[in-house]
């Protein structure tokens, strides 16, 4: 960074961040406020009490550890009197404490947000300008460029960013930690574990980077007094694949199908791909090779020396030379329509690829790999220059409300309250049972895939149910908002790909984002170079 305060204004900022600008103004419940006058005097006082005192005891080959965060936080909102409904009554009522975010008279400022699109939707910017009365204008990044273009803007000309590579950005010194007390339904007790306890489920080289990722200061990281990133949304990656070329299906968390390393199986030559990313490629590389024994890490996954770095390149250099990789993607789009037009068979994928395979009619499944999938975290961090501060908090809280935890299971991610008690009611057991405890739908598969999932497609009514399961979309299925099912699991209902939360986090071995490397540039040089090698 140049150290100069004012070295990027507002105009050059918005250059530097380059992305489509998009006033996402969804306005204010226009034919509901156009009836008569109608006045609803309604007072509201939220008052959420944080139990915030934690004993632990960690028994094992190191000494016993006690844990005590600080007592108990109380979070009011003063009583306000909503005269009159921002938005209908039906509506609202998809929104579970949506008073908490209400504000009586339109927000001067707009609040701008810069980062991933899948942290970003149209449904989220219309309730915030329907209830928080504030526009939204948001820019959009490409994931494997984001936190360069974020650094680049030195902190001006966005309020709130959604990052998945967040180092660089925390070093930079452009963000404000983010105080746990301003998020009312944050409680180290119920969310989920890994958050609180990552060397419970990762190898100890990898948990300080977790840590530095995560909380804004060492201090934080046993206290959880101060977030440097707010996880919005949460999962465990993998591999996309095709039933219909590959000899394999998913059982939810009963059995693997295969490891990373069929991605060089010679028999799919030139039918995988790999993300097109340095970090990811080396990464699950390295991961793979590490759980196989061909190779032995010093440090973590996400931060391998040059020699280990090198070493992940001579394996992966005659493979490359072969033709084995037909391609590495970039483009989210692209990735779609190369597995939804069978061009590709399988490749390293977000869960979100996968689902949006199925929505073209191709039957894909996401593999519960041998040596784990990867666990990683996205989400909200803060500019130090934002003048809308207090507007700031309360917008990432509403990611860690009801309503996200169940929306953003379209793309099959948890959020920080994704295992709440009043998520699950919210949801519905069905629902919620199915997202995080590995439990089968209450409807048979062809019958979800008939009437909700593909109505319009006659033709796929009737295929085997191994490619029925490869074409289940819970946003089909699970409409949030709607009224829960009710029922028991059905013996050929869903199961969701990879198993329960509980079950993921057993056998994944590392995670991923937010992190970046130390030596990233070094990657860089290897991993283009590694790409030169593709045959023409």
């Amino acid at each position: 960074m140049s150290g100069k305060s004012n070295s990027v204004n507002r105009r050059t900022a918005a250059k530097i961040i380059g992305g489509t600008v998009a006033g996402l103004v969804v306005g204010g419940a226009i034919g509901y406020l156009s009836r008569g006058a109608e006045v609803i005097e309604r007072t509201v006082a939220t008052t959420v009490t944080q139990v915030r005192t934690e004993t632990v005891t960690v028994t094992g080959t190191a000494p016993v550890t006690t844990v005590t965060p600080p007592p108990v936080t109380t979070v009011t909102t003063p009583a306000t009197t909503i005269t009159e409904l921002p938005a209908p009554a039906e509506y609202l009522a998809k929104f579970p404490n949506w008073e908490y975010y209400y504000s009586p008279t339109p927000r001067p400022q707009p609040l701008r947000y810069l980062g991933g699109s899948w942290m970003m939707y149209p449904e989220v910017a219309e309730f915030w300008e329907k209830v928080h009365k504030q526009k939204v204008e948001a820019s959009y990044l490409d994931l494997f460029i984001m936190a360069q273009r974020i650094v680049a803007t030195e902190g001006y000309g966005w309020d709130v960013a959604g990052t998945a590579r967040f180092p660089p950005i925390k070093k930079a010194g452009i963000i404000l930690p983010i105080p746990a007390e301003k998020l009312p339904r944050f409680d180290p007790n119920k969310v989920p574990q890994i958050f609180i306890h990552p060397e419970r489920y990762l190898r100890p080289a990898q948990v300080p980077r977790f840590q530095y990722n995560l909380w804004f200061s060492e201090e934080d990281y046993t206290t959880y007094k101060n977030f440097a990133l707010v996880p919005n949304n949460w999962n465990f990656d993998s591999i996309t694949y095709l039933p219909e070329k590959l000899p394999y299906e998913e059982e939810g968390g009963h059995k693997f199908s295969f490891s990373y390393s069929e991605l060089w199986n010679p028999e799919w030559k030139g039918r995988t791909m790999m993300q097109d990313e340095a970090f990811t490629v080396f990464s699950e590389t390295a991961n793979e090779l590490e759980a196989t024994g061909q190779i032995t890490l010093s440090g973590a996954n996400t931060n391998l020396t040059k020699e280990e770095v090198d070493r992940v390149y001579n394996f992966l250099l005659p493979i490359i030379k072969t033709g084995q990789i037909r391609t590495f993607w970039f483009k989210y789009g692209d990735a779609v329509n190369l597995l939804s037009t069978r061009e590709i068979w399988l490749g390293s994928t977000w869960q979100p690829i996968c689902y949006d395979t199925r929505r073209a009619g191709t039957p894909a499944y996401y593999a519960r790999l041998v040596n784990g999938p990867f666990f990683w975290f996205n989400g909200d961090i803060v500019s130090k220059h934002t003048p809308i501060l207090e507007d700031v908090y309360k917008f990432i809280a509403f990611r860690t409300d009801v309503w996200w935890s169940a929306f953003i299971t379209r793309n099959g991610y948890g959020t920080l309250t994704s295992n709440y008690d009043d998520v699950r009611a919210y949801m519905g057991a069905e629902f919620f049972d199915w997202v995080n405890n590995g439990q089968r739908t209450y409807l048979p598969i062809d019958e979800i895939i008939k009437n909700w999932c593909f109505p319009e497609r006659p033709e796929l009514w009737n295929l085997e149910d191994r490619l029925l399961h490869a074409l289940f979309l819970p946003d089909k299925y699970f409409p949030p908002g709607e009224k829960p099912r009710e029922g028991k699991p059905h013996p050929r209902g869903n199961l969701r790909d990879l198993g329960s939360i509980e079950d993921k986090q057993k056998i994944t071995r590392y995670f991923l984002s937010p992190d970046l490397p130390d030596e990233l540039d070094y990657y860089t040089e290897k991993y283009n170079d590694l790409k030169a090698q593709l045959p023409v």
